[in-house]
């Protein structure tokens, strides 16, 4: 075959900063140098042009209005690809149901496509930018065309479907996370396809959106939690186009087909590469894991015409492992991981505010407004790191954490006095189940009293934000109690906030005044002095429809349930942070503020409990003994009854900050533990003594 008439190649390198960074930690950049040169075109050679003609389906990734990549679908007769040249392919077909990119593509915008064969295990890729689009064909200008290996894609041949389903029928789902259908889609792939970009114009003639193949065994995606994913990536190309682009953005588009159903998932991500440690070596021919954590979800069920041949799984797969092989790694809730300060900031006399970012420049993982960080501080006479959880108190934007944190206590005066810009402390994934529900349509009243104000922070900058693409709520009303006005943080930024948004009321109060003509006696002021109290509410909110937030002390927040289910607001329409020395006791239907306060006492009654069951628990580092029994709640209560010192703080098995070495015996959990649970370790905050074999409780000795 003659060699094509084409323009010359540029002499300006195919790979951009990211790409290249990839390649020297894998030691092959000087390798792919001449590679990529034979390799990596700037036309597409004939046989490229004819393969994509041939497929019924082309995969393609892009960019939405927002910078996220999507990776999505095309799908028609063979020959709605074409090439008229070697430098422009034509789009025809049409995009399934639900697609993300449907309304995205415009010219100038930046694409990737993907022709893959999987009956005969080809693929070659092509990336471009769209010149014009006419009648919903896209035509693209090519700007690199390349073909891919066979590894790792499953042998598997579609077949359209004579009678297509009907598209007007097919309704998109969509979630902030994965549901148990999606989970189970997830646990079964063996196939996934991703779509990034460096759309920067530093990148040069690297600069573009891309997607690719990723395969292995049925289960090779682990579903950690319903918002974060980890797998393998084994060897490929070694382009690293995919990892070059997300050490630059690390966001990506996850599509997952379900080969039975026809069901499509797209996953909106923020994706880290982990190079080395256990977690990896442990899986057998993986050379990094991607962590993948979760932005957005949405499946459209049915929306795929095919029909698809029973799987031939790729040679490939018999040297790499699986997930159920490496049980001994760290899940990535219990995996510590270096942040550095960045800043210190102080909001009040005694609350502070710690900016943190990761100490390797990997992403850090996302959270929801409402969640807390786990942090381990060493601390100068301890024998063992403080951990403690504290909120985080700003909305979810990827650069870095804030925690503000107030001083009392151990932790905090170690942070207060000791912790400054540069240091390096270490912090677990976010966790918690206070959230905010961002789809709710509801009007939101935020309220708070000292240091409770650091969720609601985060919680008002994600609305203001508008964070995830959400609608706003008609109204927002953020409601804080402070003892005088010096003890209010964020006091300036939520006055600003007030003045630039004009369906944002702020109340701030002061229990304590300080001189009458500095603040006013009006409730409805900005600032007012008096208690956050039920009759406040009454006269601040207009007769509405609201969902609540609550977060303070614990005596703040029980007066204020009572108070609204007193008014008959629903039970499920109050939120509030479970943490403190006790948590606020919920009531299914009230009548009064009075009855409340008699159910919960009754509940609380010894005399309604099973006083029967009996142990004996060993502290064995202060070398005490005590009975335990059911009336005596939690290990943690049976130990502070006891005088045994022992760090904790949500007392809800939410937080792990009460994880203690059980060096004999057994416990169990009446209620179900949201932390991670390390092995030989017991969080005593929610454990109790369980019972043997003979129905007789074991005897517990704890590391305390």
């Amino acid at each position: 075959m003659s060699t094509p008439a084409h323009a010359p190649r540029r002499a300006e390198s195919p790979f951009h900063a990211g790409e290249l960074a990839a390649q020297e930690r894998a030691g092959v950049r000087e390798q792919m140098t001449g590679d990529a040169t034979r390799g990596i075109r700037d036309y597409m050679p004939e046989q490229h042009r004819l393969f994509f003609a041939e497929q019924p389906f082309m995969v393609l990734g892009g960019l939405d209005a927002r910078g996220q990549p999507w990776a999505s679908l095309r799908v028609g007769a063979p020959g709605f690809v074409s090439a008229p040249d070697e430098h422009t392919l034509r789009i025809a077909g049409r995009a399934p149901a639900g697609d993300p990119l449907a309304t995205a593509w415009h010219a100038g915008a930046l694409i990737g496509g993907l022709g893959i064969q999987p009956a005969t295990r080809r693929r070659n890729r092509v990336n471009g930018v769209i010149a014009s689009i006419d009648d919903g064909t896209l035509t693209v200008s090519v700007s690199q065309s390349f073909g891919n290996c066979a590894k790792y894609i499953q042998s598997r041949a579609p077949s359209l479907i004579a009678s297509l389903p009907d598209q007007a029928r097919v309704v998109p789902e969509s979630s902030p996370v994965l549901g148990s259908a999606e989970r189970a889609l997830l646990a079964r792939a063996d196939t996934f396809f991703i779509a990034s970009a460096n759309a920067s114009d530093e990148a040069g003639f690297a600069r573009g959106a891309d997607v690719s193949h990723r395969g292995g065994k049925p289960g090779f995606i682990r579903v950690d939690d319903e918002r974060t994913l980890t797998t393998p990536d084994f060897s490929g190309n070694r382009y690293f186009n995919t990892i070059g682009n997300l050490l630059q953005d690390p966001r990506a588009g996850l599509l997952v087909i379900d080969f039975e159903s026809g069901d499509l998932l797209y996953l909106a991500v923020e994706a880290e590469v982990i190079w080395e440690g256990s977690e990896l070596e442990s899986f057998a021919g993986a050379e990094r894991l991607i962590r993948f954590h979760i932005r957005e979800v949405r499946r459209s069920p049915r929306a795929l015409p095919f029909r698809w041949s029973a799987v031939q799984y790729a040679p490939q797969l018999e040297k790499t492992g699986t997930w159920a092989t490496q049980a001994a790694a760290p899940s990535v809730a219990s995996a510590w991981r270096k942040l550095k300060v960045a800043q210190v900031r102080d909001e009040t006399p005694s609350a502070r505010s710690f900016y943190l970012e990761a100490a390797d420049g990997a992403p850090l993982a996302r959270f929801e407004p409402g969640q807390f960080l786990p942090i381990r501080l060493d601390a100068p006479g301890l024998a063992a790191p403080l951990r403690r959880t504290y909120t985080l108190s700003d909305a979810d934007h990827g650069r870095y954490y804030r925690i503000t944190v107030k001083r009392e206590g151990v932790a905090s005066t170690q942070l207060h006095e000791h912790i400054q810009q540069g240091d390096v402390i270490e912090a677990r994934t976010p966790a918690g189940i206070f959230k905010l529900d961002i789809s709710s349509p509801r009007p939101v009243v935020l309220l708070s009293a000292g240091i409770g104000i650091t969720p609601m922070i985060a919680m008002l900058n994600t609305l203001l934000a508008n964070t995830g693409g959400q609608t706003q709520p008609e109204r927002i009303y953020f409601i804080h109690g402070a003892r005088n006005a010096n003890e209010h943080p964020f006091a300036a930024q939520l006055m600003a906030a007030a003045d630039a948004y004009p369906h944002l009321s702020v109340h701030l109060r002061d229990s304590q005044a300080a001189t009458a003509t500095t603040q006013a006696e009006d409730p409805l002021a900005a600032h007012s002095v008096g208690r956050v109290d039920i009759a406040f509410l009454k006269r601040v909110l207009p007769f509405g429809d609201y969902d609540f937030y609550l977060c303070g002390p614990a005596a703040f927040m029980q007066d204020l349930y009572n108070g609204l289910r007193a008014l008959n607001i629903a039970d499920e329409r109050i939120r509030f942070e479970a943490f403190g020395p006790a948590s606020v006791k919920r009531s299914e239907s009230i009548a009064n503020g009075a009855r409340v306060q008699a159910q919960t006492q009754a509940q609380a009654s010894p005399a309604a409990q099973d006083t029967g069951r009996s142990s004996k628990v060993v502290f064995m580092r202060t070398g005490r003994e005590a009975q335990w029994s059911q009336k005596a709640g939690s290990l943690l209560e049976l130990a502070e009854a006891n005088g045994v010192a022992a760090d904790s703080n949500c007392r809800s098995g939410t937080c792990g900050t009460c994880s203690t070495r059980l060096l004999a015996g057994a416990v169990s959990y009446p209620t179900p533990c949201e932390a991670q649970i390390e092995p030989g370790h017991a969080l005593i905050c929610s454990a109790i003594p369980a019972k043997t074999q003979t129905g007789e409780e074991s005897t517990v000795i704890l590391d305390l």
